[in-house]
C-alpha cells in the first residue's frame, strides 16, 4: 500500500482483494506480462520478426496511459472508493504535482501491485508460470 497526495488530499493506492477482483486491470496487466502485444502482431508466434516487436511494443506503449488510469482506478477502490471519472482527475493532479510521464506511473503503479501482492493474488503469477514455466519477470515486458 502507498499513501500519495494530492491537492492537500490524502489516498492509500492498494492492489489487494478489490483490485485483484477488477477485471480490467487484470485483464491489461495480462497482457502486458505475458507478452500478448507481441504475440497478437506475429504470424509465427515461436518466431516474432522484429517487427511484430515494435508494433506490438508501440500498441503497448500506446495502451499506457489507459492501463495507468485503469490501474490507478483499481488501486484507489480497497480505501478510497471513487468514481472512475473522480479516480482519473486525481491521478492526472497527481502526475502534475510530482511532474510524472505516464511511463514512471507505470512503473511506481506496477511496483505497488508486486509489493502489495497483487500479481499472486489475481493468480496472474500462476497463469504466467503455467503458460511459459517460469516466473512473470523473466518473461515480462514493461510498458
Amino acid at each position: 500500500m502507498k499513501t500519495i497526495t494530492v491537492n492537500s488530499n490524502e489516498y492509500k493506492l492498494e492492489f489487494s482483494f478489490e483490485a485483484a477482483e477488477y477485471k480490467d486491470i487484470v485483464q491489461k496487466m495480462f497482457k502486458v506480462l505475458s507478452g500478448a502485444y507481441v504475440v497478437e502482431e506475429s504470424k509465427d508466434m515461436q518466431n516474432p520478426t522484429t517487427k511484430d516487436i515494435i508494433n506490438g511494443t508501440a500498441n503497448m506503449i500506446g495502451d499506457t496511459a489507459d492501463i495507468c488510469v485503469t490501474a490507478f482506478y483499481a488501486g484507489l477502490l480497497e480505501n478510497n472508493p471513487l468514481s472512475h471519472e473522480e479516480a482519473k482527475t486525481v491521478m492526472r493532479d497527481y502526475m502534475k504535482e510530482n511532474k510524472l510521464s505516464y511511463k514512471k506511473l507505470y512503473d511506481e503503479l506496477r511496483n505497488c501491485m508486486e509489493t502489495d501482492g497483487f500479481f499472486d493474488l489475481s493468480g496472474l503469477n500462476d497463469m504466467i508460470q503455467q503458460m511459459y514455466g517460469t516466473a512473470p519477470e523473466a518473461t515480462a515486458q514493461t510498458a
